[in-house]
């Protein structure tokens, strides 16, 4: 891994993730969502089947898994952008929900930097349904955790 990591920009390094040459790591595994596509620097999408693991007590799906899967695809987002990958650390993230996610359906979930600072990245995440409605908004900030 260490090798891909040091000879990919950040955009050829998340490709090694939905190639399956690198893992995307154990909290996608519990949550359900994977990297299926990067844009170009400074955009990507993911998809995601939330399980029933994901629940809350009425069986629908929790509304801090929706922030996590938002935090993550704005996250990898920003870090897209670098010459080669940083995990990003994050100083903020505004989560707005519009409608309910679904347990045992595929959602499609967007991260798009808004702002590319040297210093800090402003980036937005979006989840939309299985119908293709939008269901959570998201905006945060985030540095490089060099």
């Amino acid at each position: 891994m260490r090798a891909l990591w040091s000879s990919n920009d950040a955009v050829g390094f998340l490709r090694t993730w939905i190639s399956g040459q690198v893992p995307q790591g154990p909290h996608a595994e519990h949550t359900g969502n994977r990297l299926v596509e990067v844009v170009g620097p400074g955009r990507i999408v993911m998809a995601w089947t939330p399980g029933t693991n994901l629940s809350n007590l009425t069986g629908g799906l929790h509304g801090g898994y929706l922030s996590l899967v938002c935090d993550e695809a704005a996250g990898i987002a920003a870090a897209s952008l670098g010459e080669h990958f940083v995990p990003m650390i994050t100083l903020d993230l505004d989560v707005t929900f519009l409608r309910p996610g679904t347990i045992g359906q595929e959602h499609r979930v967007e991260g798009t930097v808004l702002h590319g600072g040297r210093q800090r990245v402003v980036s937005e995440a979006t989840v939309y349904t299985p119908e293709g409605k939008l269901a959570v908004s998201a905006r945060g900030s985030f540095i490089p955790n060099t």
